[in-house]
């Protein structure tokens, strides 16, 4: 334990000692000694250091040291910061150590920045202790989209997608063309040895303004030689053109002219960007990179949250136009955590280095050479979005009220943050897993408004879920007498899931919650798809009573989740008064239409095969450690979901089932889509699984 105690300290040593011990305060970094976040972050302490240190408020003075320790345990990571008695932490920079230590991170109870760029990671936190350095995906990609449309003019986008990885990054491009009625064609190979001949004769005859390439870098490469060599002249959208295993295969003269984006690029031509590009050269003898530059900034930032009154973690939230290397951060006008909007076009020159085309700030470009003052460019005229297809396509809505309200959560019990008026479109970010209530940027926050009273265009599978804000806890009023008149409302409606294509039934419970009795009254829904109307006559109801009530159509369309409002008194025949009246429309029912089911349960098997759907072929074979597909049979992961009961027939996409096997560790928190053997589409979510042991799960099967 001493040993252990020791290496804990010898690892969390400053590199950079403060001019007094007393007054030293540590920033932690979880990077590795020579990466580049921690060199931006020395480089930062070191010119405040030497400017003077931090004047606190109170007329305190002091110095900053950086402890750094590697992120290959984050256990004992975590503990080094701790022990260190840290004011802040900045890193891990991948979002997959972020996501699974996120609890411990939290609990240092102290700022974490993290550069990750992953637009969901920080939806996870429970606490608002976690930051980002840097814009996240989406922002850097509506960039690019943005330059390539409305600067290049470009219309006709191909894309090869040569790795499952990548799904992300191919969906957020979607969307962000979306809104310019700009649609993708999409190759999908999952290949370690692509057939690069004959995607380049596809791409070369359907002849694109733009190819955006995502895959590994050899594998990118040998696709794009084979374009060029097919006789390829357009464009390239490639994020990872500067790895080695791309240079080195690609041919120098076909590097210039690629593109990409990022957060931040030393070939800036601000004052700001330029000295500490070079400060950064001097003192290190290499260019640096955008993590640096998100390091140096967060230090900064830090220095000035725990130079004022208050909590740091508050005062890092509503910072307001700081100006760092990346650009203006202002925190406190964007989505809680996010420090920075800012966004870089690069193409690469002729000897193959990256420049600066075009910058971004808050989605809107401004010139490169004037980092403070954004200059407004006009807002594209809106164009219809096209139909949804089988590839990745945007979601868009469109109000449909006279004004709707923009709330804080998904629910009536969350605040009003603003209004919409009808005909305002908005890309939806995402959704409630049943699809009820949909999340756009409002102002740079997170906006929700309720699905069934606006109108969607897109592929609503696509859309990720995201996890509601915990609901707000109302101030104590006193309970409103009941209603002298009756009060019509309606309590739950049921089931969760409506399959197609056969008569379904919905139960809906009506209550009278008023002290007079309600005489004959209707309820209606127009449900979706399909638009079909139900409606039922009641004989009455009297006054403190409730009655179940049922409506019965046969839908058919496409599934996915549904979210349709029932009307209580369709005919206003009850005299409900005022307060009565207005909740005759507040009931919306949610539920996922879906297919007819063959087979559907929870099982526990040994080692062996499994037929999920009973016909007498195995689907899979449970190893002991691996989940292997037989026969015709094939899987895939299936990352928009978090539980099989918002899975859909349609939101299984069979093309994608070509992994054959999945490790055990893989199997923990995953959504699986399968093509059985007998070629039925499946949903599975494994329960547990104990290595050489049983394996858990719950599984449907569609016919």
């Amino acid at each position: 334990m001493r040993r252990l105690a020791l290496l804990l300290v010898l690892a969390v040593m400053p590199v950079h000692l403060p001019a007094s011990a007393q007054n030293a305060i540590r920033i932690g970094v979880i990077d590795a000694a020579d990466g580049s976040t921690v060199k931006g972050a020395q480089l930062a302490a070191r010119q405040i250091n030497d400017a003077g240190g931090i004047l606190a408020v109170d007329g305190a003075t002091f110095s900053l040291a950086v402890v750094h320790t590697p992120p290959d345990n984050m256990d004992i990571a975590i503990a080094n910061m701790r022990q260190a008695s840290v004011v802040a932490v900045i890193g891990p920079k991948r979002d997959e150590l972020v996501a699974r230590y996120m609890l411990q991170l939290q609990a240092l109870d102290v700022p974490v920045i993290t550069p990750v760029t992953g637009d969901t990671t920080l939806l996870q936190a429970t606490t608002n202790r976690i930051f980002r350095s840097r814009a996240r995906a989406s922002v850097t990609t509506a960039a690019l989209a943005d330059y390539l449309v409305n600067t290049l003019g470009f219309r006709t986008i191909r894309t090869v997608q040569l790795d499952r990885a990548s799904t992300a990054a191919l969906i957020r491009l979607a969307n962000s063309l979306s809104p310019y009625g700009v649609s993708l064609s999409n190759t999908l190979v999952y290949e370690d040895e692509p057939a690069a001949d004959a995607i380049a004769r596809d791409i070369v005859e359907s002849d694109p303004d733009l190819v955006a390439i995502y895959g590994p870098p050899l594998a990118s490469a040998q696709v794009y030689n084979s374009m060029r060599a097919a006789g390829y002249r357009g464009a390239l959208v490639y994020d990872q053109a500067n790895d080695p295993a791309f240079v080195n295969i690609v041919p120098a003269a076909d590097l210039a002219g690629i593109f990409a984006a990022d957060t931040w690029s030393p070939s800036l031509r601000d004052a700001a960007s330029e000295a500490f590009v070079l400060d950064y050269a001097r003192a290190f003898g290499q260019l640096p990179d955008a993590l640096a530059a998100a390091s140096y900034d967060a230090v900064r930032a830090v220095a000035a949250a725990i130079a004022d009154f208050g909590s740091p973690s508050e005062n890092l939230a509503t910072l307001s136009r700081f100006e760092g290397v990346q650009g203006q951060l202002n925190p406190a006008a964007l989505l809680r955590g996010e420090l920075s909007s800012n966004a870089v076009v690069t193409r690469l020159n002729d000897d193959g280095a990256p420049n600066v085309v075009a910058r971004y700030r808050d989605g809107r470009p401004i010139s490169e050479g004037a980092p403070l003052v954004a200059r407004e460019s006009p807002t594209p005229a809106p164009t219809p979005t096209p139909a949804p297809t089988s590839t990745p396509s945007g979601h868009t809505l469109v109000i449909q009220s006279t004004v709707q309200n923009v709330r804080s959560g998904p629910g009536l019990q969350f605040d009003v943050i603003g209004q919409l008026p009808r005909g305002t479109q908005a890309r939806v970010l995402g959704a409630t897993p049943d699809y009820a209530w949909l999340v756009i940027d409002f102002q740079g926050q997170w906006g929700w408004l309720a699905s069934y009273l606006v109108e969607t265009f897109g592929n609503r599978n696509l859309l990720p879920v995201i996890q509601p804000p915990a609901s707000p806890t109302p101030a104590p009023t006193s309970t409103a007498a009941p209603s002298r008149d009756p009060d019509l409302v309606i309590l739950q409606a049921q089931p969760p899931r409506i399959i197609l294509d056969q008569p379904m039934t919905a139960s809906i419970t009506v209550h009278n919650q008023g002290l007079a009795a309600a005489g004959p009254f209707a309820i209606a829904a127009s449900f979706q798809p399909g638009d079909r109307y139900a409606g039922l006559n009641s004989t009455g109801l009297n006054a403190g009573e409730q009655t179940t009530l049922q409506l019965s159509q046969t839908l058919s369309g496409e599934t996915g989740p549904q979210s349709v409002v029932i009307v209580v008194d369709l005919n206003e025949q009850v005299a409900e008064g005022v307060a009565g009246e207005a909740n005759n429309r507040a009931y919306a029912y949610s539920y996922i239409a879906d297919r007819a089911i063959l087979a559907s349960g929870t099982t526990t098997v040994g080692i062996g095969n499994i037929d999920l759907d009973g016909y007498g072929n195995p689907d899979l074979s449970w190893t002991g450690s691996d989940l292997v597909a037989l026969g015709l049979a094939g899987m895939y992961l299936m990352y928009n979901f978090n539980s099989i009961d918002q899975v859909h027939y349609d939101a299984i996409d069979t093309s994608q089932a070509t992994l054959l096997a999945l490790r055990i560790d893989l199997l923990r928190n995953a959504i699986l889509g399968l093509r059985t053997a007998d070629g039925h589409r499946a949903v599975l979510q494994p329960i547990s699984a104990t290595r050489g042991g049983t394996f858990t799960f719950d599984y449907r099967v569609y016919r």
